[in-house]
């Protein structure tokens, strides 16, 4: 899987690749080429991120977080209490 940055750079080179030859600034053969390019670049980012697995990680490192929360919290009341 790629990472979020390695996505929108696909589709910005996905983007690139559709303009050049959309707008007919290269012609021909070349045109061509940018286009299998273009649809490449977008299919390998739309295949490459999911965005289940990142709301997947982002909801463990929210639970990891809460955890070790809860761990340090009865420790310092116990830790603050004079007997």
């Amino acid at each position: 899987m790629l990472s979020r940055d390695g996505v929108i750079a696909r589709f910005i080179f996905a983007f690139c690749f559709y303009f050049l030859s959309g707008t007919q600034m290269v012609t021909g053969g070349l045109a061509t080429i940018c286009g299998i390019l273009g649809t490449m670049a977008l299919t390998s980012a739309l295949l490459h991120y999911s965005p289940l697995v990142e709301f997947l990680s982002i909801r463990a490192e929210r639970k990891d977080g809460k955890e070790i929360a809860a761990v340090r919290k009865p420790n310092s009341r116990h830790a603050n209490r004079n007997p």
